[in-house]
């Protein structure tokens, strides 16, 4: 049965009761799971400011050292260390659970070697293609903390914002429609209250008047009767 068509019954107006209670509840627990999504929210966005700052300092750091690099040993030089140290990358994602979402993280343990680990002798060499390299792989390792920070950033934000619409619709429709049909129920029992009332004061009233009546007619019999005598 729909909700507009409920028949006006205070058994109906008493399941509205329990609808709006529940619906009432829900946005309270709602808004308390917002709440703490909130400063999960603003706790990872510092951290993850925080992460973004070093990444830029290191990103900044590698990009003068190769230039320098560049500089002072030739492209060709810096392209042959690259092709020398090529390798695939193998990373341990983690995952938790936060308020029922899982977020990851990026274990980057090995991301940064040694100069004999990338396949550079230390006498053959330079060493400006040598920090170049450790400068370059230290700025990957700190985009593998700051990627999975920024996509669980955008994870707990989405949350919020699915939370905050569910509020919305409570406290916007649902309440709203619900306790007006209970305000509309309540109307039209209210209404019959009075009519019933109205209904038993004009039949007391015809009872009162069929009583008097009789009351009269039988003094008036009785004085009949004595005039007789």
């Amino acid at each position: 049965m729909s909700m507009d068509s409920l028949a006006p019954t205070r058994m109906n107006m008493l399941l509205l009761k329990g609808q709006i209670k529940m619906a009432s509840d829900g946005v309270g627990l709602l808004k308390g799971k917002r709440d703490a999504l909130m400063q999960e929210l603003l706790k990872r966005a510092r951290e993850l400011s925080e992460m973004r700052d070093d990444l830029h300092d290191k990103g900044r750091l590698a990009g003068n050292v190769m230039a320098m690099a560049r500089a002072v040993r030739g492209t060709p030089e810096l392209k042959s260390a690259a092709v020398a140290g090529r390798r695939d990358l193998h990373l341990s994602v983690e995952s938790e659970k936060v308020w029922g979402l899982v977020l990851g993280r990026i274990d980057q343990k090995g991301i940064v070697r040694s100069p004999s680990q990338r396949g550079m002798g230390l006498l053959d060499t330079s060493a400006h293609v040598q920090e170049a390299s450790e400068c370059s792989e230290h700025m990957l390792a700190q985009l593998m903390v700051c990627a999975p920070l920024e996509r669980n950033l955008q994870i707990v934000g989405e949350e919020v914002k699915k939370v905050s619409r569910r509020i919305n619709a409570l406290e916007e429709y649902l309440l709203p429609r619900l306790r007006g049909q209970m305000r509309a129920i309540a109307s039209v029992l209210d209404e019959r209250e009075r009519e019933d009332t109205f209904r038993l004061k004009k039949i007391k009233g015809k009872k009162a008047v069929q009583k008097r009546k009789a009351q009269e007619k039988a003094r008036a019999a009785q004085e009949a009767k004595e005039q007789a005598q």
